[in-house]
């Protein structure tokens, strides 16, 4: 057996049934081995960077381990940015990598990639010999687990051919997922907070993406106490139904949120990357006390000041916590009224929306597609000011995986890939993707990946015909946003010579029209959303 063959049978070994890629001289027989002789389904991008997107959106879709291979060199090189993402997001991930001869310092496509991949995905195993290639591809998805995060499995081309001598170390057996003990909390920092919480007058109960296996538990602390609930966009619907269940908190929480907002005196936020855009910058609960609530002790106050941190598993700290309050009514804060407010909010009151021939108002846009889209979906938000739209005036719910945002190096080009991703591991529900025009056009191969791929994923790009945050952010300081603008383009012809059925929407007739044709999305489509470009979105 050859090493590559090793390699092969140790990655499909961990249960990998996926990959994504783009093949070069380094890995296109790895991969061949993988699908001719194991079945392994090759998605093959057109762009390494769009290629770890894809998997790290497979992964957040889906709760596995997302896999990609790219060549080496150049290969690796492009992917930095995705790898970044990936790390920052805490996302399993293994990227196999090819890489040159070790003894061919002077081979054109050879740099040094440990330290490329360190200072990127931050971690790296190399395969330094056939007897170890196995045990080396187990170590590389434990470390996924374990960080969790992305590492690059490094394998060098000429060691692929080489035999697997006798004896050679087994591959690990796959890994199991450890789920460690909750973390408690000190019986004083529960203590303290429940003070806190007795003592305040207008408490809300903040939850983050690390709290959606606390949520009852959150809501009966709620319930016990007189808060308000709130969460962060990446937990949005984790308390849908609730009463006094104020929705997303943050810079872009809805005028009735940033109302009560304003007037809380203390908030405590369970599993929640509490940072500026949390706080927007500190107008969202200027007033408020804040207490974080957080299994990792490094991420209390480390993005906003607060002004006590326990460290403590979500549910076991609210059930805490609970068991020491008295129930407490706040007729004053928890008010029929508030309720009746909730219940009746419509994010689209008050907004005076903009007739335009360039195109349609973003604002009405998303109204069309509140009321079109399938409630149950797959929501991808890419980064831009475009983001802002669905994010503000859209209902997305985040539990069961069904929101991905990749913001977390604030690079542009991630919403298709992501969508690809999200789409190719969870096929069982649509995918409805948000993009900007500059955004999808710095990476514009990958419409040809979805239409081979097949996907069900409708991409709505809206296309204001240039860089609308730097547009908004060049006119106060007297700069010229030319320098940001580009001439129109017919992104919808474009979809369609790559094979992925188009339309363009200008007016709220003809996205009508387009979401009659469109729906229900069963694969491929989207919509060229010619937007107002006077329509800016502050917070995004």
């Amino acid at each position: 057996m050859r090493a590559g063959e090793a390699i092969a049978d140790a990655v499909v070994a961990q249960g990998v049934d996926t990959i994504f890629g783009l093949l070069g001289d380094a890995n296109m027989f790895l991969v061949a081995d993988l699908v001719q002789r194991h079945g392994v389904r090759f998605v093959a991008a057109r762009n390494e960077n769009a290629a770890v997107m894809m998997a790290d959106g497979w992964a957040r879709a889906t709760g596995r381990c997302g896999v990609v291979t790219v060549t080496q060199g150049p290969g690796l090189a492009v992917a930095g940015a995705a790898l970044t993402i990936a790390r920052q997001a805490g996302t399993p991930l293994v990227l196999i990598a090819g890489d040159t001869p070790p003894g061919d310092p002077l081979h054109v496509q050879s740099f040094p990639q440990q330290p490329f991949a360190l200072a990127t995905a931050g971690a790296f195993v190399p395969v330094t010999a056939p007897a170890t290639a196995a045990r080396d591809v187990g170590l590389a998805f434990r470390a996924a687990a374990e960080r969790p995060g992305p590492v690059v499995l490094d394998v060098p081309i000429d060691l692929q051919d080489e035999p697997v001598p006798a004896g050679a170390v087994p591959a690990p057996v796959a890994v199991v997922t450890h789920r460690p003990a909750p973390s408690v909390p000190t019986a004083a920092a529960v203590a303290e907070l429940a003070g806190r919480l007795a003592a305040a007058r207008r408490p809300v109960l903040l939850a983050g993406r690390g709290a959606e296996a606390a949520a009852d538990d959150v809501r009966r602390l709620a319930d016990r106490c007189g808060a308000v609930l709130a969460t962060t966009v990446l937990a949005a619907g984790l308390f849908a139904g609730h009463p006094y269940h104020l929705g997303v908190a943050g810079g872009l929480a809805r005028p009735l949120t940033r109302r009560v907002l304003a007037d809380a005196d203390l908030v405590v936020t369970f599993g929640a990357g509490l940072n500026r855009w949390t706080a927007d910058h500190g107008a969202l609960f200027p007033a408020a006390q804040v207490v974080a609530v957080d299994v990792d002790a490094r991420a209390l106050g480390a993005r906003w000041p607060v002004d006590a941190g326990i460290v403590g598993d979500a549910a076991v700290t609210a059930r805490a916590v609970a068991a020491l309050l008295d129930p407490v009514e706040r007729p004053d804060w928890r008010s029929p009224a508030l309720a009746a407010e909730i219940a009746a909010a419509d994010p689209f009151d008050g907004i005076e929306f903009v007739e335009g021939a360039a195109g349609i108002d973003p604002r009405a846009f998303i109204r069309v597609c509140a009321r079109r889209l399938p409630a149950r979906r797959t929501t991808v938000v890419g980064v831009g000011q475009f983001g802002g739209w669905p994010n503000l005036l859209l209902d997305s719910p985040a539990v069961d995986r069904a929101f991905i945002a990749p913001w977390e190096f604030g690079s542009i080009g991630v919403g298709l890939p992501y969508a690809v991703g999200a789409g190719v591991g969870r096929p069982d529900r649509p995918v409805v993707a948000f993009e900007g025009d500059g955004s999808l056009l710095t990476g514009l191969g990958e419409l040809d990946t979805l239409a081979r791929v097949g996907a069900p994923v409708l991409l709505m790009v809206l296309d204001d015909g240039g860089y609308g945050a730097e547009v908004r952010k060049f006119a106060p300081r007297g700069v010229d946003p030319a320098l940001a603008r580009f001439p129109a383009r017919d992104l919808a012809a474009v979809a369609r010579s790559l094979g992925v059925p188009a339309w363009t929407v200008t007016d709220q007739a003809s996205a009508e029209a387009a979401f009659d044709e469109v729906l229900p999305v069963t694969g491929p489509a989207v919509l060229h959303v010619r937007v107002l470009p006077e329509v800016t979105q502050e917070r995004f």
